[in-house]
C-alpha cells in the first residue's frame, strides 16, 4: 500500500475520533446546562415566593413594625422607631481618649 494511503486513512480515523469526542463532549455540556436550567426553575419556582412582597418584606418583628408605623404620607418619625419611650434609657456617652 503506498504512503499516501496510510496518511489517508490515518487522518480520515484522526477526524472521526476527534468528531466523536466532540459531539459526546456537547450532549455532556448540553446536559449539564439542562440539569442545572431544571435546579434553577425548581428553586425559583417555589410557591412559597410568589406570596412574598419583594419591595416591602419583613424578616423580623422590629422591622415589620418599623415599616407599618409609617403614617399615611409615608414619613416615618424618631417617635415610631422608638418603641417605648420609658424603656429607653437614653443616649450612650462613649468616653475615651482620642489620639489623633
Amino acid at each position: 500500500m503506498e504512503i499516501k494511503y496510510i496518511i489517508a486513512i490515518v487522518a480520515g480515523g484522526i477526524f472521526a475520533a476527534l468528531t466523536i469526542v466532540s459531539l459526546a463532549v456537547w450532549f455532556y455540556n448540553r446536559h449539564k446546562a439542562a440539569v442545572l436550567r431544571q435546579k434553577i426553575i425548581d428553586m425559583y419556582n417555589d410557591p412559597a415566593l410568589g406570596k412574598m412582597e419583594y419591595d416591602f418584606a419583613s424578616y423580623d418583628e422590629e422591622t415589620n413594625r418599623i415599616l407599618n408605623a409609617s403614617g399615611g404620607d409615608g414619613q416615618i418619625t424618631i417617635d415610631d422607631i422608638i418603641e417605648n419611650s420609658a424603656e429607653n434609657e437614653g443616649l450612650e456617652e462613649i468616653t475615651g481618649n482620642y489620639k489623633p
